[in-house]
């Protein structure tokens, strides 16, 4: 019998991973290494170990003349915020695809204008990952129900293990940043005075989730409908009562001065032992007028590296896939749909359980 040939062995060429030697990265090697036949070039300060097909690259990201570093034409992604919007910009234009991964709202934002001010022979990808990623999916396919006037998305991140310290850092640092809403001209918030519940798992009970900045491009951003549609993040933490003390923290106005000392916050919880599970959820909920919940989509799925990772294998393979590939500045709605999204992890991870469902009834309150 004829050795079946796994169909995303035909992403070939060069894959730039910026900043890709933290948890993120590692786990994305190994599936490019499985289910490509890519070269892979890891960017970072110290370098590294190279064999046949993955290369380590010692490059000051940050330097003026970072851009000349990376090869013409190859697929970057970006794994961190260190990272000037400009070298998206260069990339693009040298007809390259730049993925990025960030969930800060304003980064995300001076990447898409740096890449839509340039132009160019390539495509420019924002809110490629699982939160934003696949969250941006299951909330964009929310959003076309008939009637809905807000979205709402919960994120759980389970403190079952530790996730490198670049994402233990951006958690503590999303704490300080006020963030206007989008959908709400003028309106900006802190961290934590927004609070709803979500149920995570399909049948548990709710859980408390507070509100942060998060980016949020290519939810609505495509739809004509009037009055803009109100879209709204919210994250908890596993176990619970770690989202009911950062809560605490955040009323008593904390939330800036835990943001400048996240550095040194982060290396004491990278030394406490992990707490409750890990695993990721996601429960989005698109709501009417008065608040009455039209649609809602959930996930509950493994460890959220992993699935950032194929999450970003995913768009890669779309990408590769397009026979009129989309030029300039997009988002991950441009290139994926829900269900392909599900479908590559189903296929990237097959030994993870993932459950999806769909759920919501008129007249159920937020």
């Amino acid at each position: 019998m004829a050795r079946r040939v796994d169909p995303a062995m035909e992403t070939s060429g060069t894959i730039v991973l910026i900043g890709g030697t933290g948890d993120v990265g590692s786990r994305l090697v190994s599936l490019l290494l499985d289910h490509t036949a890519a070269s892979v070039l890891v960017v970072s300060r110290r370098g590294g170990a190279s064999d046949d097909r993955v290369k380590a690259l010692r490059l000051n990201i940050a330097a003026p003349d970072a851009a000349a570093g990376i090869p013409l034409g190859a697929t970057v992604v970006n794994l961190t915020e260190a990272t000037p919007p400009l070298v998206a910009a260069d990339v693009v234009r040298a007809g390259g695809n730049f993925l990025e991964t960030s969930a800060s709202p304003d980064y995300v934002e001076l990447i898409r204008q740096e890449v839509s001010a340039t132009g160019g022979a390539g495509t420019g990808v924002v809110c490629v990952g699982a939160a934003p990623g696949l969250s941006t999916l299951m909330a964009a396919d929310a959003g076309q129900t008939e009637g809905c006037a807000s979205i709402d998305i919960g994120l759980e991140l389970g403190m079952g293990r530790h996730y490198g310290s670049a994402a233990t850092e951006w958690s503590i640092g999303a704490l300080g940043d006020q963030y206007q809403v989008p959908g709400v001209p003028s309106t900006t918030v802190r961290p934590g005075d927004l609070r709803r519940r979500f149920a995570f798992d399909r049948g548990g009970r709710s859980r408390r989730a507070l509100g942060v900045g998060f980016a949020q491009q290519g939810i609505v951003e495509r739809s004509e409908r009037r009055p803009p549609v109100q879209v709204r993040t919210f994250l908890a933490l596993h176990p619970p009562y770690a989202t009911h003390l950062t809560g605490l923290l955040l009323r008593l106005g904390l939330g800036p001065i835990l943001a400048r000392h996240k550095r040194g916050l982060t290396r004491i919880l990278m030394r406490l032992p992990p707490l409750g599970r890990v695993g990721t959820r996601i429960a989005v909920e698109a709501q009417g007028p008065d608040g009455g919940i039209l649609a809602a989509r959930h996930l509950a799925a493994g460890d959220q590296a992993e699935v950032t990772a194929a999450m970003i294998l995913a768009a890669i393979r779309a990408l590769n896939a397009e026979e009129q590939p989309q030029r300039g500045s997009t988002t991950i709605v441009d290139h994926l749909t829900l269900t392909e999204a599900f479908d590559a992890l189903h296929q990237l991870l097959p030994d993870m359980p993932i459950e999806a469902w769909s759920s919501g009834t008129a007249g159920d309150r937020a």
